[in-house]
């Protein structure tokens, strides 16, 4: 099972819209990491998202150009939430999926799934996209990241 955490794209700031939602650089950035990881041919079964309006919005990006049927909102994996109740439902799936959620949950679920320990100041996220695989005897490794930077508008590397 691969398991892909996913930081939201860029937003709005809060004094422009209090409910956060992308901003237009955040939907190409997600558009383009999006179509580049359908080429890549990643299947992704589910997309679990915070529901906060910039995490919703990425996550039905991902869903579109994926061709992923189940997006649905999970409470556990706003900001601040701890992040043992969402290690514990990841026992529970098998297939492929995707988590829409925010800085600091995001590095810290990380630092839960690969080391087992949490700490209160874990390190950043190596990317806005971090992939893992669950081994046969049910350990996370690291399997690859990419960063929305990579597709930022004007880069010349997309």
């Amino acid at each position: 099972m691969q398991l892909y955490l996913t930081q939201h794209g860029k937003a709005v700031e809060k004094t422009v819209d209090p409910d956060r939602p992308l901003s237009a650089q955040g939907r190409h950035e997600v558009t383009a990491v999006a179509h580049y990881l359908k080429q890549a041919n990643t299947r992704v079964y589910e997309i679990l998202h915070s529901g906060k309006t910039r995490a919703a919005q990425t996550a039905e990006i991902f869903a579109e150009i994926l061709s992923v049927s189940r997006v649905k909102q999970v409470y556990c994996i706003k900001p601040n939430d701890a992040v043992e109740p969402m290690a514990e439902l990841l026992v529970d799936i098998n297939e492929n999926t995707m988590l829409v959620s925010h800085i600091p949950f995001l590095p810290r679920l990380l630092h839960l799934l690969l080391t087992g320990e949490t700490e209160a100041e874990p390190a950043a996220l190596p990317g806005n996209i971090v992939c893992l695989e669950q081994s046969e005897d049910q350990q996370w490794l690291l399997s690859g990241t990419t960063s929305y930077d990579n597709f930022s508008p004007g880069n010349d590397t997309n």
